[in-house]
């Protein structure tokens, strides 16, 4: 019996060291496991933790990371002009380009309200896995979204402001920002009710910035 014991106790050792290193692993890695945490990769509107968390509450900043190979376009799909009242954003492969944005940690219940958000359920974008270096040049596979059949659009100036005040609330590269700040955009000055909401958004963030100044 003793010895039945022991090697049962060895047995359950390997297991838990397995099951230890496999943990660990993951964390490392940086992939949240099935079933729970997703990370994704926003480039445009949702550089804004305050856009962003409109409809998924549970976003989290995790770091500011690049895409390489690819450069941000400005589009609309098949000719549809969406609420901001000009094009979106979007990613198209190019070689000698990077991207930048913010790798957000959401939890599994806002990944259909993500998908709902970009358009996803009426074919405006697709969500596909691309791979991120963080600035500390670690790597990690995040969703992201593309759109399409994208024909090309200026995007309105209060969509490249939401773009320029997330990429300065997250933390993006200063070079980066400046490439953001001299986009060039349609001058379309319509409202609706969802930019109404988006401007209380940046008129409240104003005012905060405007107090602790």
């Amino acid at each position: 019996m003793k010895s039945c014991w022991c090697c049962g106790a060895r047995l359950a050792c390997l297991i838990w060291g397995f099951v230890t290193m496999q943990v660990n692993s993951t964390e490392h890695s940086g992939v949240p496991a099935d079933g729970e945490d997703f990370y994704y990769f926003g480039y445009g509107s949702n550089l804004l933790r305050d856009r962003l968390q409109l409809q998924n509450p549970s976003a989290v900043q995790v770091a500011v990371g690049c895409l390489k190979g690819y450069k941000l376009a400005f589009g609309i799909f098949e000719r549809r002009i969406s609420n901001w009242g000009g094009g979106g954003a979007t990613i198209i492969p190019s070689p000698d380009d990077d991207v930048w944005g913010v790798v957000w940690r959401l939890k599994a219940a806002d990944r259909h309200s993500l998908d709902k958000q970009e358009g996803v359920q009426n074919g405006y974008y697709r969500p596909i896995e691309v791979q991120i270096q963080r600035e500390n040049k670690e790597e990690m596979m995040c969703r992201t979204y593309q759109m399409n059949n994208c024909t090309s659009a200026l995007p309105s100036p209060i969509y490249k402001e939401v773009i320029c005040t997330g990429a300065k609330q997250s933390g993006l590269p200063a070079e980066y920002r400046k490439k953001l700040e001299a986009i060039t955009t349609n001058n379309y000055n319509g409202t609706n009710p969802f930019i109404m909401e988006i401007r209380a958004i940046l008129n409240a963030l104003q005012n905060n910035r405007s107090i602790k100044d």
